[in-house]
Order: C-alpha cells, then sequence, then structure tokens
C-alpha cells in the first residue's frame, strides 16, 4: 500500500507547485512507495509562523496521512529556527517536517534561471533579494504565482538548485528522510 505525504502550504500558487514539486523530489530519491496528495491545506503565512499550525495539523490529521510536509516562505524570519521548531510540533502528531524557503518561494525559481541572466538583474544571491517574484517577472514576462508557478517548478532542476540553495537542499533532505531515502547535497 501507498504511503501519502500531505502539503501544507500558504500560497495560491503553491496550491498546484508544491505538489508537483514534492512528487518529483520523491522520483528524485528513489522513492516508489509514496504518493503526494494533490490537494494541499493552504493556511496564511502568519498562521504557519503562529499559534495556527496546531490548527494545520489538525487539518492534517484529519487525512489519510501518512507525514505532513509544512513549507512556507521565510520573508525575514530565520529559517534555521523556524524549520526545528515546526518540525518537533509536526512530529508531535505524525511523521512529518516544516521547512522555509529562505525569503521565497521564488528564490528557488530564480536558482533554477540561467546565472548569466540572472547575474545581469542582480549580483546576490535569490536568497538575499527581497522582491524575488518580481525579479522572476523580468525572466518570465508576466510572472505571476496562481498562473506560472506550477509550469516554473516543472522546469526547476532538483540537483541544480540543491546544489545552490541550502533551504531548497534542506527541503530535499526532508522529503528523502521522511521516506527512508538518503540525500546529499550536491557539489556546486
Amino acid at each position: 500500500m501507498m504511503k501519502r505525504l500531505v502539503c501544507i502550504v500558504e500560497g495560491k500558487g503553491e496550491v498546484a507547485a508544491i505538489p508537483n514539486l514534492c512528487a518529483r523530489i520523491l522520483k528524485h530519491v528513489g522513492s516508489t512507495a509514496w504518493v503526494v496528495d494533490r490537494d494541499p491545506i493552504r493556511q496564511s503565512r502568519s498562521s504557519l509562523v503562529g499559534d495556527g499550525l496546531r490548527r494545520a495539523l489538525e487539518l492534517a490529521v484529519r487525512r489519510p496521512a501518512d507525514a505532513v510536509l509544512v513549507l512556507c516562505d521565510a520573508d525575514d524570519d530565520c529559517a534555521a529556527t523556524w524549520g526545528p521548531q515546526a518540525s518537533t510540533l509536526v512530529s508531535e502528531r505524525m511523521a512529518g517536517a516544516g521547512v522555509m524557503a529562505v525569503r521565497e518561494y521564488e528564490g528557488w525559481l530564480l536558482h533554477n534561471q540561467d546565472p548569466l541572466e540572472l547575474s545581469r538583474l542582480t549580483k546576490r544571491s535569490p536568497e538575499e533579494i527581497r522582491d524575488a517574484k518580481g525579479y522572476l517577472g523580468k525572466l518570465v514576462p508576466g510572472y505571476k504565482p496562481t498562473a506560472h508557478q506550477l509550469q516554473q517548478t516543472r522546469l526547476l532542476d532538483i540537483e541544480r538548485v540543491a546544489s545552490r540553495s541550502q533551504s531548497f537542499c534542506k527541503l530535499v533532505r526532508a522529503i528523502a528522510g521522511l521516506c527512508g531515502a538518503s540525500y546529499q547535497r550536491p557539489s556546486t
């Protein structure tokens, strides 16, 4: 019997993008025993970084789930602090993990872009800049999360982005750990 991963996300675009990304990561790490629930639980970011995380986890527990992944943008919060705290809270209810995209999800999508094109826009890492959505909009004209996030996620090269982004690598390691696989960050 297949095991099921339920995702808790914050953004409208992530409702479609995150299940796709998690399914691709499961395949990438060689897991064949897991599926991703295609209907993630959407909660506001303020809820996920506050007391609302418990309520979101209660919603996940009501589903046929073997594990839960909570993913939200760090914005200005410290992912290295929130992630372990969220993971502890998750593990009190079921197997799972909490992962923050440093700054915002679009930072990961920027890490997937051609480095030369990206360097024309900024010399800083995509996880250091504010408004990654705006920068992505310069590379993907008219970028809107609800219209383009799934498309850009489908183009994402897992190894490339994991080698460039510690927070993305954390996501891959967390999913690998949930399904009993191992994952090492690729060399840059």
